[in-house]
């Protein structure tokens, strides 16, 4: 009976405590690369279902951007949507989303994620390598009047921000601060453990 009480105690603990620790979604702000963008401005969020490491698109839960004239602030495209049309490669941490750089390869490899809503627009982060060259890097925005490259190009390597490792960022969020009902969990759950530990210590001296 003893040992059921404290095993009770322990799995409440351990409840509270994966509680605690499950994945809350995480909305990344879209980094504009003003310097890089040929006269466009970039906005918008990308939230996730809180995975941290590789993503795919299915970890997207909702996105939105806007796409203007830098010099005018005329708009250009905008969208938004609950899901990624593509992503490969993408990587996530707790305050950043990135795109790693392509490793050389003796055929077409690339890394990327896209979003389209309809007609109205698109917005596509692109790394890509052919033949162990570099290939197209930037964002590729599209409106009823066509594409519009905001940076980059066919064999063009550009200085965006990046990591030390050179992962392209493409969003940030702030570090997360768990909910006080959290710390109430955790804190509830080790106080029974620690209970029912003492009683049955004290019950065998």
């Amino acid at each position: 009976m003893k040992n059921l009480k404290l095993l009770a105690a322990i799995t409440v603990a351990c409840s509270a405590l994966i509680s605690g620790l499950q994945a809350a979604p995480i909305t990344y702000s879209i980094v504009d690369n003003a310097a890089y963008q040929n006269g466009y401005t970039v906005s918008g969020n990308i939230t996730t279902d809180g995975s941290i490491g590789a993503l795919s698109k299915s970890n997207i839960t909702s996105w939105n951007f806007v796409i203007t004239n830098t010099a005018t602030s005329t708009f250009v495209a905008s969208a938004s949507g609950t899901e990624a049309t593509g992503a490969n490669r993408l990587q996530a941490s707790a305050t950043q989303l990135t795109l790693p750089p392509v490793a050389g390869a003796s055929s077409f490899t690339q890394s990327f994620l896209s979003f389209r809503q309809g007609g109205s627009g698109m917005l596509l982060w692109n790394r890509l390598r052919i033949n162990s060259e570099s290939g197209a890097e930037g964002y590729l925005g599209q409106n009823s009047s066509g594409d519009v490259w905001l940076t980059g190009g066919n064999n063009t390597t550009v200085d965006l921000q990046s990591t030390a490792g050179g992962d392209w960022i493409i969003g940030t969020a702030a570090a997360a601060v768990p909910e006080p009902s959290t710390y109430g969990l955790l804190f509830g759950g080790f106080t029974l453990a620690v209970v029912a530990m003492r009683r049955r210590t004290s019950k065998q001296a």
